[in-house]
């Protein structure tokens, strides 16, 4: 799975979220705010092809979290982003 091309990170007023380049789907107007756990994921997804095990082992190295709460916060982000059209399988 991976980012599909012009979708990026912004960051303003200490809020990160998820911004289009509206020159390559200027219909997307979603407004998706992410906490600290899913800029993780989200790194590892816009690096390319990563799998749900890579993205519950890099939660688990980086993140004082459980098992659980990570596949939790992996199911959410993914989720997430399929239905905004935003991840690429």
């Amino acid at each position: 799975m991976k980012i599909k091309p012009g979708f990026n990170l912004e960051t303003e007023n200490g809020q990160t979220f998820i911004a289009c380049d509206k020159s390559i789907n200027p219909d997307y107007n979603a407004s998706i705010f992410l906490n600290d756990r899913a800029v993780f994921l989200w790194k590892m997804l816009q690096n390319g092809n990563t799998t749900k095990d890579q993205m519950l082992s890099g939660l688990l190295e980086k993140f004082d979290i459980s098992t659980v709460l990570a596949l939790d916060d992996i199911d959410v982000i993914i989720r997430t982003l399929r239905e905004n059209g935003i991840l690429e399988e």
